[in-house]
């Protein structure tokens, strides 16, 4: 059984922020195991498997983002990999470089949490909680697609 979770939050370097979402997914270490038994590569199996999903949860996001100029559509992103030791994630969101600019980081976050005079529309949040089940389903069928389920 997988355990998805998420973290949403917003980045601020320097005089620069913005929202992103990352996960990581649990409980695949059975499956993990069998293909290391297999000799199957597993890290790039892995690797497709967030993408696909990703991909899923990008879409998501897309569909929901406020569209006033555009400018929060245009900076939602997916970034590629990210492995650290046995760890595979990945980041969804509003791209880390180049940053936006204040102002599109300020409205990205008001936006997605609201404010004292804004209600929150959650693009960010919400694209990530509405789309896990496919996303989850992309995933797996990425898997398979490598022979890894």
């Amino acid at each position: 059984m997988s355990t998805w979770s998420s973290r949403s939050s917003w980045l601020q370097q320097g005089d620069e922020m913005t929202v992103r979402v990352s996960y990581k997914v649990q409980g695949f270490g059975e499956y993990l195991e069998k293909i290391a038994q297999a000799g199957k590569n597993i890290d790039a199996a892995a690797d497709r498997a967030n993408i696909a999903a990703g991909d899923v949860i990008l879409e998501g996001m897309e569909e929901r983002v406020p569209r006033l100029t555009g400018n929060l559509a245009e900076h939602l992103e997916r970034s590629e990999p990210i492995v650290e030791g046995n760890f595979h994630g990945i980041d969804i969101g509003m791209r880390k470089k180049p940053l936006p600019d204040d102002d599109t980081a300020r409205y990205g976050n008001v936006q997605e949490y609201g404010s004292a005079t804004t209600p929150a529309q959650s693009y960010i949040r919400a694209g990530f909680d509405r789309t896990k089940s496919k996303a989850r389903k992309a995933q797996k069928e990425s898997l398979k697609k490598d022979g890894a389920l």
